[in-house]
């Protein structure tokens, strides 16, 4: 399972004490969700499974992104070959990451596209919800860093949390178990100048 990094634009703001000027910036927080599924079924002689992907990453200014699906169905044996991929993303909703970075999604629906080899066509709309939880401890890199520019002194100080999840994914009213991950990344610096 891949996971993947981040990209977060820092909006400073001042802050004027009496020591000196200093620039105090509080970096937008940022996640990262994301979980998978596998079911197969069989019938007419075959087997025919589905890969679902499901995942949510918030957007390079920090807001909540808006939940994404896969959905990737084959046939297996040895005649298996690939029978649709079809993917697309929701206009609105996002995960909710607790503070024990349990993340739920309420209902969604997200219509979806079939790609071939020259254009997509829109499939189908379904309706997507989850809910996951963390199957072991939180792991927690906290980063520390000062750089100095002229007369200008940054702290700055990057936290990054982890968790291994696992939960169900609901689809269309069919529920499936899942395991993923959740990223948590917040940042925030100090610049003081003399």
């Amino acid at each position: 399972m891949r996971r993947f990094a981040l990209a977060f634009v820092a909006v400073p703001f001042s802050l004027l004490l009496a020591v000196g000027p200093v620039a105090a910036d509080t970096s937008p927080n940022g996640s990262n969700f994301s979980s998978s599924a596998t079911s197969c079924e069989t019938g007419g002689g075959r087997q025919v499974c589905a890969d679902t992907n499901l995942f949510v990453s918030s957007n390079e200014d920090g807001s909540p992104g808006q939940p994404c699906l896969e959905i990737f169905t084959y046939s297996t044996g040895a005649n298996g070959r690939a029978i649709s991929d079809e993917f697309g993303c929701a206009s609105s909703g996002s995960a909710t990451i607790g503070a024990d970075l349990s993340v739920a999604l309420d209902p969604t629906q997200i219509p979806l596209e079939q790609c071939g080899r020259r254009s997509c066509t829109p499939s189908r709309t379904v309706t997507v919800s989850a809910s996951d939880s963390p199957t072991g401890p939180i792991s927690t890199t906290t980063t520390r860093s000062t750089t100095k520019s002229g007369n200008c002194t940054t702290k700055m100080t990057t936290t990054d949390q982890f968790a291994d999840l696992a939960g169900t994914m609901t689809i269309d009213g069919t529920t499936v178990d899942q395991t993923g991950f959740v990223d948590v990344f917040t940042s925030t610096s100090v610049t003081h100048c003399k």
